[in-house]
């Protein structure tokens, strides 16, 4: 098991071994993980023994458990917690995202694993088939699976600021996954 996060761990039981390193290298990728969110550090977790173990790990908030195939995954910077086997997180730079409100900077996840993101509240989850459109309040979006920059732009309206919904909402248009929060999703600052 593979977490990017530091203080997560809640407790694991006897058999399991730590392994801390490096999240990368190069100077080119230890600035990118501190500009998208990540630790500097992945904190590496291996049962050594012949019994089943647990590890029981945490969020800030509460965890959403998503499964990747060969897929990539564009979330808010900061809501990588960790993931079952070893995933690529680099910072994606998005104008959709800037000028839908996300973010310029936001977490690009791929690889094959399960991997657990920092929530706030019972997530919500939409799928979206092909040509199918929903605006999303992008203060909500944790995460987008399977979508691309083309599929993501923003709706600015004086409607929508009189509204209360900000300035801009984002119109995604599927086929693809939507991770929305309930409540405002305020990510970590990055420490």
């Amino acid at each position: 098991m593979h977490f990017s996060s530091q203080h997560l761990v809640i407790y694991l039981e006897a058999g399991i071994e730590k392994e801390l390193s490096f999240n990368g290298s190069g100077l080119g990728r230890i600035l990118g993980a501190k500009l998208s969110g990540e630790s500097l550090f992945i904190l590496r977790l291996y049962n050594v023994s012949n019994m089943p173990r647990k590890v029981v790990i945490g969020s800030r908030f509460g965890l959403l458990p998503v499964k990747i195939n060969g897929e990539t995954m564009i979330c808010h910077r900061g809501v990588y917690v960790g993931s079952n086997n070893r995933v690529n997180v680099t910072t994606k730079l998005s104008i959709a995202g800037l000028t839908g409100g996300m973010g310029l900077l936001l977490q690009k996840i791929q690889g094959s694993s399960t991997v657990f993101l920092d929530t706030n509240g019972t997530p919500i989850t939409i799928n979206l088939q092909y040509g199918e459109t929903i605006e999303v309040d992008e203060d909500h979006i944790i995460a987008l699976l399977n979508i691309a920059e083309n599929q993501m732009q923003s709706n600015w309206s004086l409607g929508n600021l009189l509204g209360g919904e900000g300035l801009s909402m984002m119109r995604v248009t599927g086929p693809g996954t939507v991770y929305l929060s309930p409540s405002k999703f305020l990510p970590p600052v990055v420490q």
